[in-house]
């Protein structure tokens, strides 16, 4: 099986890449392929719209599509900035569109249909429930718009005083939704 990692945050070093690293660790170590971009290297643009025509920008999303294309499994990571995903992540969402029956259908048939996914996201607030609706509303939208199949998420609170890199049973958590991929 072929996993995409995708991680929102701009630390490589973060919280929210420990956890996307460690669920793709997870899948390696269960004999799957895995890749992964850091969206905070990649100038990745907003749809435009001219004329009613939407127009995709010439930009490092192309570097994306073949993986895109081909993954079998998809591991989006996204902090929590002011109670919701990071604009990089939603960029990347709405850049998603590419894939969509609006844009064409030649298109649409490009993206698998029946891609697992696991969705991550890290907060520094202390209740772990607090952004349940930020992964509600990640999983609609990667089931509804692109057929996928949100079978696992983890999230991590209190990030600030409890780091993830210390948590060996939460990075544990996320090597086993891995390598169950």
């Amino acid at each position: 099986m072929k996993v995409l990692g995708i991680v929102g945050s701009p630390h490589h070093e973060g919280h929210t890449a420990k956890l996307v690293e460690s669920v793709l660790a997870g899948a390696i170590s269960a004999g799957h392929v895995a890749d992964i971009f850091y969206l905070s290297d990649m100038e990745i643009g907003p749809i435009q719209a001219s004329g009613g025509v939407l127009e995709y920008p010439k930009d490092d999303m192309a570097r994306l599509y073949p993986h895109l294309e081909t993954m079998e499994a998809l591991v989006l990571g996204t902090p929590i900035y002011y109670d919701h995903i990071s604009s990089r992540t939603k960029l990347f969402i709405d850049r998603l569109h590419y894939y969509s029956r609006t844009h064409g259908e030649e298109y649409r048939r490009r993206f698998p249909d029946g891609v697992k996914a696991v969705t991550v996201i890290t907060q520094g607030a202390g209740n772990p429930d607090r952004y349940d609706y930020v992964l509600e509303w990640m999983k609609g939208r990667l089931e509804h718009y692109w057929n996928m199949e949100v079978v696992a998420s983890l999230k991590a609170e209190s990030t600030g005083s409890n780091p993830v890199q210390k948590r060996e049973e939460l990075l544990e958590r996320g090597r086993e939704i891995g390598r169950g991929l």
